[in-house]
């Protein structure tokens, strides 16, 4: 017996066991999953046999197109319904597709400084179904490079004659709606001109480092791919660019700023001082200065014993740690800026859609309740960012944003 049947009670190679708790189109789903052979690790479905092509990828529309369909994106809309937005969320996670849950209930022994921890009693329905679709469907686009149309040249050095900004974003984390998040970003680039490079995987993986250094190899990587590039642009792959009309944020950040290296500020400042999601790098001297140097801090030698590029989240942030402690030290605390999620002026930038939650894959309480009113993300903002959230409800926060973007 495979783990994933000792974990989900279900066989993992087809057969006909349901779910005990899907319901009409769960119970639907459910069967037809199941009676599909499908690969014991995540393959897209156009990397799969043809006999299986077809029927994986319509099963991952339908599930991909009922994520979008609940009711969240449609609160979104209306001001001031996060508490409801967050209240929906969490019944959609415990019934959707399946008969009615008890509601979560208070710990006896893993109280939060915040409130009483959530535990949820059962595993739900279409938490049940996105582990397994997940674990047979990889949602992630292969590697691409999209150049606009006025960088193409018969010359050849093509990628050294992109003179405008180049967008970048990848990661190895499999994710449903991330397809189309990527998606969203090359609508956006296309948009404005942007050169636009998403790598599939982690890019520091070889090096036993954790993925969280994957942008900073990437930006690395395209500093030298794209020499007379303007600046790079790293957006995080849980980030959906929600306003396509109101211009480019990144170059008005640009403008905002003289520093070398943009980032935001963290919702929670309990936590961290910047957030990473999104990196905007000037293509200068100074600015390949600072990536070099963050870089750096990758693996080298501390006093506290922590590795910043091999230890886990519970020792450490990583990349964003390294960049706090640079903005900390006199060297280069002035070629790092870090702008406001919010400011007068009708400014945003990376502001996040969360909610507390019970997360059962790590086992532990996501609280939210102190995170910035000005860093929650509203209806008519240019970037949403879906972080610290449960696979599935990272899902479901990706569909709500792209359910809201606003176009001309």
């Amino acid at each position: 017996m495979s783990l994933l049947r000792l974990v989900i009670g279900v066989p993992a190679f087809g057969g006909g066991a349901a779910i005990s708790s899907c319901r009409g189109f769960g119970r639907r789903l459910e069967q037809r999953l199941f009676s599909l052979s499908l690969p014991a690790r995540p393959l897209h479905p156009e990397a799969m046999h043809p006999g299986l092509r077809r029927e994986s990828g319509v099963i991952y529309r339908d599930f991909s197109n009922a994520v979008r369909s609940w009711k969240g994106g449609a609160i979104l809309r209306q001001a001031g319904m996060q508490s409801r937005f967050a209240a929906e969320a969490e019944r959609w996670v415990q019934q959707a597709f399946s008969e009615p849950s008890p509601p979560p209930v208070p710990s006896a022994t893993n109280e939060s400084a915040n409130g009483t921890a959530l535990v949820a009693p059962t595993t739900s329905c279409v938490a049940q179904l996105y582990s397994y679709l997940m674990t047979r469907i990889d949602a992630r686009p292969d590697s691409f490079l999209s150049l606009p149309e006025d960088a193409l040249s018969p010359r050849g050095d093509t990628l050294g004659e992109v003179a405008g900004p180049v967008l970048l974003s990848g990661g190895d984390r499999n994710a449903a709606m991330l397809d189309q998040v990527v998606a969203n970003h090359a609508r956006f680039a296309r948009a404005h001109g942007y050169a636009h490079w998403w790598h599939k995987g982690s890019l520091v993986a070889a090096r036993g480092w954790q993925p969280y250094w994957h942008k900073v190899e990437q930006l690395r990587l395209a500093t030298r791919r794209f020499r007379n590039a303007s600046a790079f642009v790293w957006v995080d792959d849980d980030i959906v660019l929600t306003n396509l009309r109101d211009g480019d944020r990144f170059a008005q950040a640009l403008q905002r700023s003289p520093a070398s290296l943009l980032v935001t500020r963290d919702p929670s400042s309990k936590h961290a001082e910047v957030n990473t999601g999104i990196i905007i790098l000037r293509n200068t001297k100074r600015g390949r200065a600072v990536l070099e140097a963050l870089w750096s801090r990758a693996d080298q030698w501390r006093a506290d014993g922590v590795s910043l590029s091999t230890d886990g989240q519970a020792s450490c942030l990583h990349e964003q740690q390294a960049l706090e402690e640079m903005l900390q030290s006199g060297e280069w605390a002035s070629e790092i800026g870090v702008l406001e999620q919010r400011a007068p002026g009708a400014w945003n930038l990376n502001t996040f859609l969360r909610w507390s939650h019970y997360d059962a894959e790590r086992e532990a309480d996501r609280r939210y309740e102190e995170d910035s009113r000005a860093g929650a993300w509203a209806h008519g903002d240019f970037a949403g960012h879906c972080s610290g959230l449960s696979q599935l409800r990272r899902a479901m926060c990706m569909g709500a944003l792209l359910g809201n973007v606003v176009v001309a």
